[in-house]
């Protein structure tokens, strides 16, 4: 039986239509499904090892409703999102979507959103 409340992760997916991983949010008991912490915990630890610029690209992981709310929750597809971080404030960057995704996901190639350093999950190595 699933559970009925609504967790973080699915209002996000629900209300945005997708859903940037955050490694903070891990540690927060109940944020993500236990089925995704578990393919999570098996995937590699990434260390930043890098220094987050402005005009440089890097990648998250991303997640996209591909389905209609039932009970408060949606199927999702994920994978890695590459951005062009294009401003930083206090805390939050802005990165331009440069990955190509499928047209039926709400972001698209050139969309602009905010993330967070927690965000980031590594930096690609191809130009």
């Amino acid at each position: 039986m699933k559970n009925r409340n609504v967790n973080q992760f699915q209002k996000d997916l629900i209300k945005q239509k997708y859903h940037i991983f955050n490694l903070d949010n891990m540690k927060i008991e109940g944020y993500y499904p236990r089925e995704l912490l578990e393919i999570i915990g098996n995937a590699p630890h990434f260390e930043k090892k890098f220094k987050i610029e402005i005009g440089k690209k890097y990648s998250v992981r991303a997640f996209f409703a591909i389905s209609e709310p039932i009970d408060n929750e949606v199927e999702y597809q994920s994978g890695y999102l590459d951005l062009k971080l294009i401003m930083h404030e206090n805390q939050v960057y802005v990165g331009e979507v440069v990955t190509e995704l499928p047209p039926m996901f709400v972001l698209k190639k050139g969309s602009k959103i905010k993330i967070k350093k927690e965000n980031i999950v590594y930096q690609p190595n191809y130009k």
